[in-house]
């Protein structure tokens, strides 16, 4: 009788040291789940922002229209929900590029509009990104 006391009562203990290991650990556990969902946030924004410079690049090397090319960018970050992109030409005017030099389409974003948690150590960020072609 007394030896089933002692074993009813350790495992008791040992339910009650689970729980408080449990409420330690799960604030840890969230946190690296959060931090984990924004990191891939960031990282599908760059491919994104990627994507849309050389999807916008192609199009001002064959056409050198501006309104051309940032439809095709929009219609990339629409696709992929990014908002607040902003576009910059190198040399400033496309159209006047001859053949064979270089056109660069530079591409910006704010963290803070395209990240799925409000908060998070990626605040404040510009993620940014170029693709360079030469004119056709």
């Amino acid at each position: 009788m007394i030896r089933r006391r002692k074993i009813k009562a350790s495992r008791a203990n040992r339910e009650g040291a689970a729980v408080v290991e449990f409420a330690l650990c799960l604030p840890l556990i969230v946190l690296v789940v959060l931090g984990t969902i924004e990191a891939g946030s960031l990282l599908f924004l760059k491919q994104t922002l990627v994507q849309a410079a050389y999807e916008g690049a192609k199009v001002a090397i064959a056409s050198g229209d501006t309104e051309q090319v940032e439809a095709v960018i929009d219609a990339v970050a629409a696709s992929r929900n990014i908002t607040d992109v902003t576009v910059a030409y190198t040399p400033s005017d496309i159209a006047s590029v001859p053949s064979g030099e270089p056109i660069t389409i530079t591409i910006t974003a704010p963290g803070d509009a395209n990240s799925l948690i409000p908060f998070g150590p990626f605040q404040n960020q510009i993620v940014q990104t170029s693709a360079s072609m030469i004119r056709e």
